[in-house]
């Protein structure tokens, strides 16, 4: 039984980073934002308000969903849910090059991830 620091557990694992240090991902990189925002003392009414907005903004952001979910509600909408599954990866409705075909391709390596 190895040490789960040293062998790893697939979940700490980022595509294109095997060997570097740690890469922020968007959340983090919004909330040392908001960090950075927050520590900002602004001194005239003019500085409150940008500050204020800059705030607003970065916490709009945060709450909104990732782009993930947004993709999903599109193909629910459209009705497009398995339209690049199976043997039809690649085929005539999916062709290579096509946005489609990129997205079935993410959805088909974060799987892969998922199931380890």
């Amino acid at each position: 039984m190895g040490d789960i620091a040293l062998r790893g557990n697939g979940l700490t694992k980022r595509a294109g980073y095997a060997k570097g240090g740690h890469v922020n991902t968007r959340r983090e990189n919004r909330l040392e934002e908001l960090g950075r925002v927050d520590a900002e003392k602004a001194h005239t009414r003019k500085g409150k308000r940008n500050l204020r907005d800059e705030k607003d903004r970065i916490r709009s952001e945060l709450k909104k969903g990732g782009w993930i979910q947004s993709v999903n509600k599109s193909i629910k909408k459209r009705g497009t849910k398995g339209v690049c599954t199976g043997k039809k990866f690649g085929g005539p409705t999916c062709r290579p090059g096509t946005k489609r075909y990129a997205l079935a391709k993410t959805f088909k390596k974060m799987a892969k991830n998922r199931k380890g």
